[in-house]
Parts: structure tokens; sequence; C-alpha cells
């Protein structure tokens, strides 16, 4: 797909994020225009406008996606700008009374969209996208490696749509009406890959880490996740079944991660040899 060519003196900036630059439309206040930094292929950048497109398209509730562009170095996209809009995160930092109840509504979300059957035509597979992520785990001890592959065998070929990046964040409202941003990644596949996302952010992520992207501290956003698994699995939220796949889906995810950032290694080898330092580091010490 060919990119439409911007005039960038027709938007206005707006301000940026750790991979784009954001602009508001000067004779439309209403558009959004979002250019990925120059180091990113124009191909990640059409999957992921693709995949949001996706997501318009099969009716769930978010931002309006318009047009694949470019202003000749970067590549984006413009989007429907929701004004006056506020995350669940940002919500949790204001009012932390309010946990239990956005938990349920977050909770009630995720179901839906994780019991909508994929167009598999038209979306990518999640667990085929995290095993070329992956690849051959060359960066990890050999035993990490033969472990991480018996996690993989765990996540189950699931036609249900994923968000990709469920988080508190990526959740918001506007005029009492909930939306899903954020779906760079949208594919199907096994729901515990979302939840794996939730639980890396809430257990894994350090405080300032949490405090910078989420708007809130640690304990809050905890709170929320268990919030959450209540609501999401009911009474099985705690069994050994429910949190062994969630950690194997974490794993996983941490291995795709490792292979693009080395440095995600340093936690992913004693998380899974289960040794004293994970205890440590989920606890931000």
């Amino acid at each position: 797909m060919e990119a439409t060519r911007i005039d960038l003196a027709e938007w206005e900036y707006f301000g940026e994020g750790g991979s784009s630059t954001s602009y508001i439309n000067k004779k439309d206040g209403n558009i959004v225009l979002k250019l990925c930094n120059k180091d990113i292929p124009a191909t990640s950048v059409l999957k992921e406008y693709q995949a949001a497109r996706s997501f318009n398209e099969a009716g769930f509730p978010s931002p309006a996606v318009y047009d694949f562009v470019t202003d000749g170095e970067r590549s984006g996209y413009t989007a429907e700008r929701i004004k006056g809009k506020i995350s669940y995160a940002r919500t949790l930092s204001q009012e932390p009374d309010s946990v239990e109840n956005l938990a349920r509504r977050f909770a009630t979300l995720a179901l839906e969209l994780h019991r909508t059957p994929a167009d598999v035509s038209k979306m990518t597979n999640a667990r085929e996208n995290l095993l070329n992520a992956m690849g051959d785990l060359s960066y990890v001890p050999e035993d990490v490696a033969e472990a991480v592959r018996k996690r993989f065998s765990s996540i189950r070929e699931e036609t249900a749509c994923l968000h990709g990046d469920l988080n508190p964040g990526n959740l918001i409202t506007f005029e009492g009406k909930d939306r899903w941003i954020g779906i760079n990644e949208f594919a199907y596949g096994d729901p515990y890959l979302d939840i794996a996302t939730m639980h890396i952010i809430c257990n894994f992520l350090p405080a300032k880490s949490v405090s910078d992207l989420y708007h809130t501290d640690r304990s809050t956003l905890r709170k929320f996740f268990i919030a959450f698994k209540k609501a999401y699995f009911g009474e099985n939220w705690d069994s050994k079944e429910t949190n062994a796949r969630i950690m194997d889906a974490a794993i996983v995810r941490f291995c795709a991660a490792a292979a693009s950032n080395p440095g995600y290694t340093d936690i992913l080898v004693p998380l899974v040899r289960g040794r004293r330092i994970m205890f440590l580091i989920k606890r931000g010490v």
C-alpha cells in the first residue's frame, strides 16, 4: 500500500512519545496525525495502521483510523481525535477508590473482545508472531531456552480477537463511553497472551516506568489487576491453572521482547529459572 504524501505545514505539533510525534490538523482539530520516528520502517508502520483499521472494521469501540501517510521521511497515519478523553490509568491516579469499578468494566470489555471470533483472513496469528519474534533463543542459556519452548507449547491455537497491548492506559472514557486505543498489535490467538501483558505491566515494570507510562503507582496498578482477574475469571481467578497459563504466556512475551532488547534477559533468565532474584524484581527491590 502506497502512503499518501502530506504537507507538514498543515499540521500543528501536539506532542511526542518514545517512537512517534503527534500533530493536530490546523483546519480540522478533530483529526490527529501520528508520524513514527525515522528509524521505524514504513512496513512496520503499515502493519500498525492495518491493525488499527481492522479493529475499527471489526466493530470494537475505538477512534476512527483514516489514511496511511508520509511526510517524505517518516511514515504514519491519521485518525480521529477524541477531545476531553481520559484513560482508565489516569482515572486510577486521580480516583484511587475507583479501582474495583474500573476493573470490572475493563474485564467486561476484555471478555467481549476475547469472545469475538476473529476474521483470520484479515488478521495475523499472535502465536506465530511471537514465535518469529523469539527466534532461535540463542540469546539465553540453553536450559532457559528449553524451558521457554515448553512454556510456548502451552499457548493454545485459538481464534479469539486480541488487543495486543491490554492495559488500563489503552482504554479511554469520553462522555460516558469507553473506547480502546493503542491498537498496534491487533491479532488473533489465545486470550492469555493479552492477560499476560497486563501481568507483566502490573508486576514487573519498575516503579518509575509505571508512574511515567500509566500515571499511577504500582500498588494501585496491582490492585487493579487482581480486581480485573476476579471479574474476568470468576471463581478460578487465582487457580493453579490460571496462574500457570498467565505465567507461561508472560515468559513467551518476555522472550519476544528480549530478542530485540537484550537487556530484558536480566529479568527473563531468573524468571524462568525461578531464582529468588525474581521475587525481589517483582517488588522493585
